[in-house]
């Protein structure tokens, strides 16, 4: 007889069973974007937020001098360490921290750039980071409302002085949703690197003091060692509205300062 669309022989308890067990346990629907589970879930859109949690840490700060980013790369035995890039520009005043998977993150960076030029030769003025998050959110939210194509499994931290001299940070989840935020992490740590910011966190903090915060935070979220090679830092400070990514000497300084009284 048939039975929700499929056809099940009367005499074939065993189909019956798998199909009784299928309907009740969710497994199957996680085959496309378009089908929410009984209990209202969106299986595919949770694997891509499993994705980001499971990437490595990224951090970003906003203080009343500017925004910082910071970010935890992993690097392969005999890989390149500037050849991992986890912080991008987007346009001068305009950078992105992601974690998650990275093909994913270098395609919407891409869109980012493109809706950045965009704007400014629409409105003659640089482009207001929450429009940069709602655009890439549209563009993922794409990815959630039909078949044929899994979600984006990347979170982005985007930060920007905007054009009224007023730092921004936003973050845009894997499902195509974005917040503001003074502290945010993204990643494997976000649980421990976000305990530590709380109650850590001022806006009064010079961009000097964020940088450290970031670290402290970011060493709460790691269990190796931090250094030049797989650590990312970028700034936008609010006097000169500039993207800038800190050199690896520069790096070394705010990872092991020296000590007081001692002569560089």
């Amino acid at each position: 007889m048939p039975t929700c669309g499929f056809w099940l022989p009367a005499s074939s308890n065993d189909y019956l069973e798998e199909y009784i067990v299928f309907g009740i346990s969710g497994a199957g629907y996680d085959m496309s974007t378009s089908i929410f589970s009984p209990d209202g879930r969106i299986f595919a859109a949770e694997y891509a937020k499993k994705a980001v949690e499971q990437g490595a840490t990224s951090i970003g700060v906003l203080v009343n001098e500017g925004v910082i980013l910071v970010t935890e790369k992993r690097i392969e035995p005999l890989q390149e360490p500037d050849s991992v890039e986890k912080i991008a520009k987007i346009d001068d005043h305009i950078g992105t921290a992601t974690s998650g998977l990275m093909a994913d993150a270098r395609r919407l960076l891409y869109e980012a750039r493109i809706k950045a030029q965009s704007y400014w030769l629409t409105y003659e003025e640089p482009v207001p980071a929450e429009v940069i998050a709602e655009h890439i959110c549209n563009k993922k939210a794409e990815f959630t409302q039909g078949g044929g194509a899994r979600p984006y499994g990347v979170a982005m931290i985007i930060g920007s002085i905007d054009f009224d001299n007023a730092p921004r940070l936003f973050v845009t989840d894997p499902v195509g949703t974005y917040w503001g935020f003074l502290a945010a992490v993204i990643g494997k740590g976000t649980t421990r690197a976000g305990e530590f910011l709380e109650k850590n966190y001022s806006r009064e903090k010079s961009l000097s003091d964020a940088i450290k915060l970031a670290l402290g935070a970011l060493r709460e979220a790691t269990e190796r060692d931090l250094s030049a090679d797989n650590v990312e830092i970028a700034k936008i400070p609010l006097a000169t509205r500039k993207f800038e990514k800190l050199s690896r000497a520069e790096i070394e300084t705010f990872l092991n300062p020296p000590k007081p009284g001692k002569k560089q």
